[in-house]
């Protein structure tokens, strides 16, 4: 028992509500979407499975440069009993640097605002930059981000994490590929890599157009953990449901 609870204080804490979601360079002038995405984790050890997040988003494309979102997540921590608290209000933006394939890589700049529904905790802020570049009929996309707590309850240092993809470009309604997430800890002050969090696995892409007056876009599969910061399995889906005006 002492050594559990010496190695669960060893392992760094996620950020606060850390989405498993890859962000995309894309401008959506005047397109509004509603979105919603989630993931469940599994682990033989109890005390590491359970967590659980859920988010829903309101998004629209403000100018063909700048696309906002609105978010309501909800959380819960791993482990038996615990109950899922809507957990925080988020505003996030992405400001996109020119149309795809304008550039030798796609880019963009994130930028996130967290407000904490739960009392004693600190809001968030979360930034950083977005790459994609496609090689070889491969879609390659890389988000690096730093969170930090800011406000009252806030404490330690920024913390870094980054979201991978890479899928295949067939054209078709169906594509596969892969995700990895991982979340190495304070920056300047990472852990052993075998006290980090870090999930890789595969993924299904696809799109189903002309639904009703907008498109259907979802993505899903499911995580493995590489690293003992991180659960056995995690199920994560995405669908995002598009309106053009």
């Amino acid at each position: 028992m002492a050594g559990a609870v010496t190695l669960a204080g060893l392992l760094p804490a996620l950020p606060a509500h850390a989405d498993f979601k890859v962000f995309q360079p894309d401008p959506e002038p005047h397109e509004f979407a509603l979105e919603t995405l989630g993931d469940i984790g599994h682990d033989p050890d109890h005390t590491r499975s359970g967590e659980q997040s859920y988010t829903e988003e309101l998004e629209y494309g403000i100018t063909n440069w700048w696309t906002s979102e609105l978010e309501f997540e909800q959380e819960r921590d791993p482990g038996s009993g615990n109950p899922t608290n809507l957990s925080q209000v988020t505003s996030e933006n992405l400001f996109i640097f020119g149309e795809p394939g304008e550039h030798w890589v796609d880019s963009a700049f994130f930028v996130e605002y967290g407000q904490s529904t739960l009392p004693n905790s600190p809001n968030e802020t979360t930034f950083g930059p977005v790459f994609r570049k496609e090689v070889f009929g491969l879609i390659n996309t890389v988000n690096l981000f730093v969170e930090k707590d800011i406000g009252r309850y806030a404490q330690g240092r920024p913390m870094f994490q980054y979201a991978w993809e890479t899928r295949l470009d067939l054209g078709t309604a169906i594509e596969p590929g892969f995700q990895a997430y991982g979340f190495p800890g304070a920056i300047g002050h990472f852990p052993g890599v075998g006290h980090q969090d870090h999930r890789i696995g595969p993924m299904l892409f696809g799109t189903v157009a002309q639904l009703g007056p907008g498109s259907l876009k979802w993505n899903g599969g499911i995580l493995f953990g590489l690293t003992p910061g991180a659960p056995a399995e995690t199920v994560r889906w995405q669908f995002e449901y598009e309106l053009h005006f």
